[in-house]
């Protein structure tokens, strides 16, 4: 299959210093599938055979239980002209200045861009300071820094408190730190998750446009158990067709992609999103439904993958409009890169939301209480 992935993404372990229920990939401190680290060092010069490749992304799990073999992974990565970027719930960050030496340390190997995810479920394991601390101590160093705050509509998690920082919230109006706020999905919890009417009615709306994926076919990541899947979304490593093969036993990185099979679903998802697929074969068998509180992306793919009648009936009935859709696809192939080395590049670029905008779209994802219920939230 044709590809030119932007992005490797190396899962490095599934152990973690916390462990959030719901968890896409199920980490926690007691997980001990992990990539070796001389088997990381090997798959970042393998990435140079896929020329279209420019970030090295590290994650987990959480990356920092590396040490300073993440730094030399780092030095390894930029050495052969990559980009990089962490992705850590900042449990490491104590303190702003300690941060600042950690950070600072990471960018003399080559570090370009930093990610923390915080939320409900992180903040009872890592402290919401621990994160402002990276967040601005990234700031002080020079490093593009992006902050995920997970919400849904039982979450206690208290954005306002988190906020409540002058210099943090001066830090995000001035798009120095790009804030989001992401719907938690669910996965293997037993914590209720479920989402505002408001929120589902904005993302239905969204989805509508036909906006695609940006990371099926254009992300190649590794997992902890060294299987080669082409997307780093949530539902991942539920989704058995996103695998291309084990990397143990000798195969490579590039062996792998260039003897993936030809997937038209997967092409059409990445270009025009999972709720195309899904409305088409919804028109093909009115009897498929649309399952209940897919508040993310990664909701509606997973539920496509998790029903055969969807991929049979796309295989056996493809859109009229398949030639179209395909070469659109090869013109995307031979298009020079962007000039934008990562989705986060792009975001500083722009910039973020407010604050007051960030505290109001959190307000939608999250049920008030009935006493509060003033702005026609479902409760």
């Amino acid at each position: 299959m044709l590809m030119a992935p932007h992005t490797l993404a190396l899962i490095t372990t599934q152990r973690c210093t916390a462990a959030c229920e719901h968890c896409c990939f199920d980490c926690s401190p007691q997980r001990e599938a992990a990539l070796a680290v001389a088997d990381m060092h090997r798959f970042i010069d393998e990435a140079k055979a896929l020329p279209s490749i420019r970030l090295v992304v590290f994650t987990g799990g959480e990356c920092f239980l590396l040490g300073r073999d993440l730094d030399e992974l780092v030095r390894h990565a930029s050495g052969n002209g990559y980009a990089t970027r962490f992705v850590s719930n900042g449990y490491w960050a104590t303190t702003r200045h300690g941060a600042r030496r950690r950070l600072q340390r990471l960018k003399d190997c080559g570090l370009t861009e930093v990610n923390f995810s915080s939320g409900e479920q992180h903040a009872r394991f890592v402290p919401v300071a621990s994160v402002r601390h990276g967040a601005m101590a990234a700031v002080e160093v020079g490093l593009p820094s992006l902050v995920t705050v997970d919400a849904f509509g039982e979450s206690t998690f208290d954005f306002d408190g988190f906020m409540n920082d002058g210099e943090f919230q001066k830090a995000v109006d001035a798009g120095q730190v790009v804030l989001k706020v992401s719907p938690w999905m669910k996965f293997n919890g037993g914590r209720p998750i479920a989402y505002t009417e408001n929120y589902m009615d904005q993302m239905q709306r969204q989805r509508s446009l036909g906006s695609g994926c940006p990371t099926l076919l254009k992300v190649v990541a590794i997992t902890p158990t060294y299987k080669l899947c082409v997307c780093c979304g949530l539902t991942m490593e539920s989704m058995p067709e996103l695998a291309l093969g084990s990397l143990r036993n000798g195969a490579t990185i590039p062996d792998l992609v260039r003897g993936a099979t030809d997937d038209f679903m997967k092409i059409w998802i990445h270009l025009h999103g999972p709720e195309a697929v899904l409305r088409y074969a919804q028109k093909l068998d009115g009897s498929i439904p649309t399952p209940p509180d897919q508040a993310h992306t990664c909701d509606v793919c997973r539920s496509i993958y998790h029903d055969p009648r969807i991929r049979d009936l796309v295989l056996a009935n493809p859109p009229p409009n398949l030639r179209a859709i395909v070469g659109e696809y090869v013109q995307s192939l031979m298009m020079p890169p962007s000039q934008m080395d990562s989705e986060l590049s792009a975001e500083l670029v722009r910039g973020g939301d407010d604050v007051e905008k960030l505290k109001a779209r959190h307000r939608q994802m999250v049920f008030a209480s009935p006493v509060n219920n003033t702005e026609g939230y479902a409760v």
